[in-house]
């Protein structure tokens, strides 16, 4: 297994190893301490996907505090592991307290799978497993083909360095994610046009009504609900 060495201002100058695999991982998440990565990069086919718990601000309130960090817990170190395992194509995941947001700079028929690799293997687990308990939490997401912007800014320290994404793809995914009820993924109109993916079309009032309430969404976006029909 090959090793690198790095040398870093915040470990007081401290030499340290890490594995090659790790360093991999380090590099798609926000913060990094390694030079040359980007300044800012547009990726206008990227694929975005954003999920979040379901219920889980009820949850918060009727349970014990000791119940909520063990939850919270398991069910970020299962999320990483999960986006580890199935998303290892992915360029940049980050934690959002009960939910995460993961992005792979391009959309093909390999990033798709990973994508929805991540949402049926974790509801899968969450449902026989870490949520059984809890009848009430489950994951909705959405999943959608859009430009996003890739940015990288220098901390208070040189050797550290802040990367994020911004975008209509962001904005869209988190918005529409909020539709989606218990195990279900909302997709966009761009994603499934090539056919590859199974999906039901809800024009119902009812989810129109919630759709037209949600701002920044440009009109193509507004038309009809699209489900990730597995």
């Amino acid at each position: 297994m090959e090793i690198t060495k790095t040398n870093s201002a915040i470990n007081n100058n401290t030499e340290f190893q890490l594995d090659k695999s790790l360093i991999e991982g380090l590099k798609k998440m926000p913060v990094d301490m390694f030079d040359g990565i980007y300044l800012g990069e547009s990726h206008k086919n990227a694929l975005v996907l954003c999920v979040d718990v379901r219920n889980f601000s009820d949850f918060l309130c009727s349970k014990d505090e000791i119940v909520v960090f063990r939850l919270i817990k398991d069910f970020t170190s299962n999320l990483l592991s999960c986006i580890n395992q199935f998303g290892y194509g992915c360029s940049y995941y980050k934690l959002m307290g009960d939910g995460a947001l993961v992005i792979w700079d391009e959309t093909n028929e390999d990033t798709i799978f990973e994508a929805l690799g991540i949402f049926d293997s974790y509801t899968e687990f969450l449902r026989e497993e870490l949520f059984k308990p809890f009848g009430s939490l489950g994951l909705g997401g959405a999943l959608v083909q859009e430009e996003v912007f890739k940015y990288e800014i220098s901390a208070e320290l040189s050797e550290l360095k802040y990367r994020d994404y911004v975008g209509y793809g962001i904005n869209l995914a988190c918005r529409l994610q909020t539709l989606a009820g218990v195990n279900e993924l909302i997709l966009n109109e761009k994603l499934v046009k090539p056919g590859a993916i199974p999906f039901r079309a809800d024009k119902s009032r009812k989810i129109l009504q919630e759709l037209r309430i949600l701002k920044g969404l440009k009109k193509e976006d507004r038309a009809q609900v699209l489900f990730y029909n597995k």
